[in-house]
């Protein structure tokens, strides 16, 4: 299984307005940027389309927009935990979460979002995809975590979980 960390970007967190605790948060995995790993799997098919659009864009080159990604400003624990979603941009699927957004700060701009699914003994995050790009992220593969040390990491970062 995999270990996972929640780090808080900011001491300022929010009520939303399904009266949930939400955070920024940086998502480390095996004590790995997330967006890293996010960035290493999307980077072949940032180059192709890079590639593909260098005439449109000549002089200047195209933009590489591999790991393009702002964390999201506003997340629940309980979003994390695979229940109903803190936000859905467009494009999402209702069984999607949001996980980063566009660099730009403007979610619904560029998402990554995977399906959360829980167990008592662990948490799988499967089917990641950028909700405007086709991008391979066999990379990244499913993700398990024991789901002790997930809340253990969601406490970390939130205090009580579901608070």
């Amino acid at each position: 299984m995999r270990s996972i960390e929640f780090r808080r970007i900011s001491d300022v967190t929010r009520r939303s307005a399904k009266e949930r605790t939400t955070a920024a948060l940086e998502l480390l995995i095996d004590g790995v940027s997330f967006l890293e790993l996010v960035r290493r799997a999307e980077l072949p098919g940032a180059l192709a389309e890079q590639r593909e659009l260098a005439e449109e864009f000549a002089p200047e080159p195209a933009p590489l927009l591999a790991g393009d990604y702002g964390p999201v400003t506003s997340c629940s624990a309980e979003h994390l935990l695979g229940e109903t979603p803190d936000d859905v941009p467009h494009g999402v699927e209702d069984d999607e979460h949001l996980l980063l957004g566009c660099s730009c700060g403007i979610v619904e701009c560029w998402a990554l979002v995977v399906k959360i699914a829980t167990d008592d003994e662990t948490v799988t995050w499967s089917g990641l995809r950028n909700t405007y790009r086709e991008w391979n992220y066999d990379a990244i593969g499913v993700l398990t975590f024991s789901r002790q040390q997930y809340e253990e990491a969601l406490h970390a970062a939130f205090g009580a979980v579901g608070s």
